[in-house]
């Protein structure tokens, strides 16, 4: 089943989509606030999210800046929901075909199709795990290998000409 997670201060419109979501088939988790957001997001891995702009701590850009910075993150599809002039947040995110931008209030039918066709979008791959960390001793083994011997002077002359 898919995921979404809405991420808007107003609880009573959290309520709402979580109520008009429910009903088809769709898990919802809901945030509050920017950082709870992105706490969520990063243990949940939804596969959409649905932000608004003015919250208490960090505004809806400010949360995507975040969550776009983290590798596990950045390509959730995201659907700005927001009473706030869409043209000034459409001003402050680069160009992304996973950003989507609807004015609150809006047609449930809008908000319906919009999270569809982000839900119907590929999913991204996720990125590589880190590389285990080193111990000291393989750490110095290949910094031995990798090292240039030392050439005697008139070697060095060959590799200048």
């Amino acid at each position: 089943m898919p995921k979404l997670l809405i991420i808007d201060d107003n609880e009573e419109i959290s309520s709402l989509l979580k109520m008009f979501f429910q009903s088809r088939e769709i898990t919802i988790y809901t945030a509050f606030d920017g950082a709870s957001g992105i706490e969520k997001a990063m243990k949940l891995n939804p596969d959409v999210i649905t932000l608004d702009f003015n919250m208490p701590g960090m505004n809806g850009v400010e949360v995507y800046d975040e969550l776009h910075r983290r590798p596990e993150t950045a390509g959730i599809p995201v659907i700005f929901f927001s009473s706030t002039l869409l043209g000034i947040i459409q001003r402050m995110i680069t160009d992304n075909p996973r950003v989507r931008f609807l004015k609150k209030p809006c047609n449930p039918r809008d908000i319906e199709r919009c999270v569809s066709e982000m839900l119907a979008m590929p999913k991204l791959a996720p990125p590589p795990p880190p590389p285990a960390p080193k111990n000291q001793a393989q750490i110095e083994e290949q910094s031995q290998t990798k090292a240039p011997k030392d050439k005697p002077d008139e070697e060095l002359e060959n590799w200048v000409e």
